[in-house]
């Protein structure tokens, strides 16, 4: 067998397993993240808004200055939208770097009050998703 011969099917060989080791891991991640967005809308639904804080990632929590101002934003939401009834995930995105797994997910989300859609972004740290960033977009929030 020749060396180019051999260097190719070593190469194919680590591209397979890198693929492998790779798609377990974008799918470990996508479902932690979605167990995530269920808690955070259990959460909404019965005002733990301080624990969806405690539990989001530093950069969400600059974001919002502070609990203070993140519990003001998801109140208003609340009063806005109503409760979470129901929740269709309607796309994902795994991004997996050097400082970590970032997993966006989107909703098309049916409150009490009408209907909106939400866009998570999780960062994913061994098994737990920290919320990154949130965004809900409605009519409602602009006309209510």
């Amino acid at each position: 067998m020749r060396i180019a011969t051999r260097h190719v099917i070593v190469l194919i060989f680590v591209l397979a397993t890198l693929f492998a080791v790779t798609s377990c891991s974008v799918t470990k991640g996508k479902k932690i993240a979605e167990a995530a967005v269920d808690k955070f809308h259990a959460r909404f639904n019965e005002g733990q808004y301080h624990e969806i804080f405690t539990e989001s990632d530093d950069a969400f929590q600059k974001a919002t200055d502070g609990e203070a101002g993140a519990i003001a934003v998801f109140e208003a939401l609340r009063r806005k939208l109503g409760v979470i009834k129901q929740a269709k995930q309607t796309g994902w995105h795994v991004n997996a770097n050097t400082t970590g797994t970032l997993i966006s997910l989107s909703y098309d989300v049916e409150y009490s009050e009408g209907k909106g859609v939400e866009q998570f972004v999780f960062i994913v740290k061994g098994n737990k998703a920290l919320l990154f960033n949130y965004n809900v977009n409605s009519p409602l929030l602009i006309t209510k």
